[in-house]
């Protein structure tokens, strides 16, 4: 990728202003006791180019995480991520843009921050690719569409998979004739998930080896409606609001095939097919400060969402606060507390079991040794309680991080 990035800015050397490539490494240690209670070395270089203008702005970029276990090293792994942005201003009414996102990973704890959720080390394939197009009516009125699909890939066959694409029409007007810098906010979303697993097992039966088949296949429409507004209360303070509800079908299909041996027979095929129907609060709330110094935000949102990795949906209610600080001209500091609440309805017949807490909260530091080398250290500990399984489980992280940048167009 790097290579043919490299090609097309020699070509374009003339606007060579508006060109970046951008290239770093960092090297971390990392003591982290969720499983295995570890320390880690991880070397990650990464690489992000594009080209800026005033019509069009395209990214692309990589980045690769291989990590050494110490005590453990038969765990060591190599980590990617790939990504892709593009956007263009076709009229002075029209937009459009699109993205895409490619990650092969296996760490346990790798959502534990975006979604409150553990998983387990098995590998996973996710890709994501999206489109939106945004055009204006008038000076106050605009109106966009978002569509994208995203598929999660497990190399367990005990673990699902899912598939899923969703599409939100949206329209936002200004409300400064009432209320001074504000933006009104209307949205229509639909999204299917789909999440599939087959796998076999074997046990015995009296004289019998017994061979099972288990396919495993759920499906889940949803549609929400919001409406809300966004605020400039003051020259620091922002303030988004958005309110409303949702409606979701989900519908199960369990199939499990059994055969015996010796002699050779099967019974005939076991099938259940359950479906549910649910409805909802959506909302989510951010408050925002940017100072000369010091930035913090405030959000919370709760709205129905995939679980990765299993066949259900869950209610994902999320409270966040963050700050970051900067104490010297290359020396600032972040601190965040997160909560998360993963939970579906327990008398749903088509949804997995789902009832876990989440509690996160970190501190780090960065200071900008030189222009082009920086060092950091941070700190984090997480509480992790499945309430349906009846277990607790804790996580301290500890990293120290050494990283070197270039921008080689600079």
């Amino acid at each position: 990728m790097a290579c043919v990035l490299c090609i097309w800015l020699h070509e374009h050397t003339a606007a060579a202003a508006d060109y970046h490539l951008n290239t770093a490494v960092s090297l971390k240690h990392e003591y982290n006791d969720l499983a295995l209670s570890d320390n880690m070395t991880i070397v990650s270089p990464w690489v992000n180019g594009g080209r800026n203008s005033e019509r069009c702005d395209v990214q692309v970029g990589g980045r690769w995480e291989w990590r050494h276990y110490h005590e453990y090293d038969e765990t060591s792994d190599l980590d990617q991520w790939y990504d892709g942005r593009f956007n263009a201003l076709l009229t002075e009414r029209w937009q459009v843009g699109a993205d895409v996102r490619f990650i092969d990973d296996s760490r346990p704890d790798r959502d534990i921050e975006e979604t409150g959720l553990l998983l387990n080390d098995n590998r996973r394939k996710q890709s994501h690719v999206a489109t939106s197009a945004i055009t204006t009516f008038s000076e106050v009125l605009t109106g966009g569409l978002y569509i994208n699909f995203n598929h999660d890939n497990y190399e367990d066959p005990e673990t699902s998979d899912r598939k899923d694409y969703s599409a939100v029409i949206y329209l936002t007007r200004s409300l400064d004739r009432w209320l001074a810098r504000t933006t009104g906010r209307c949205n229509l979303s639909y999204s299917h998930y789909a999440f599939e697993r087959e796998y076999g097992q074997t046990g015995t039966l009296d004289i019998f080896t017994v061979d099972s088949i288990i396919a495993d296949k759920a499906e889940v429409d949803y549609v929400s409606l919001t409406t809300g507004t966004e605020s400039k209360i003051s020259e620091r303070i922002d303030l988004k609001v958005n309110v409303g509800g949702r409606y979701s079908w989900s519908r199960r299909e369990l199939e499990q095939s059994r055969s015996h041996s010796p002699p050779y027979f099967h019974d005939d095929p076991l099938r259940i097919d359950e479906d549910s129907e649910s409805y909802g609060f959506v909302g989510d709330l951010t408050l925002g400060y940017r100072g000369e110094r010091t930035h913090v935000s405030m959000n919370f949102s709760h709205d129905l969402e995939p679980v990765s990795g299993s066949s259900a949906t869950a209610n994902r209610t999320t409270a966040r606060l963050g700050a970051s600080m900067r104490f010297l001209e290359k020396l600032s500091g972040n601190l965040y507390l997160q909560w998360y609440w993963n939970v579906n309805d327990q008398d749903d017949p088509t949804q997995d079991d789902i009832d876990r807490q989440t509690w996160n909260v970190g501190a780090g530091l960065r200071w900008g040794v030189r222009d082009a080398l920086d060092l950091a250290c941070s700190y984090s500990y997480s509480i992790y309680d499945d309430r349906e399984a009846g277990t607790r489980t804790y996580r301290n992280q500890a990293i120290i991080q050494l990283e070197a940048h270039h921008d080689w167009l600079e």
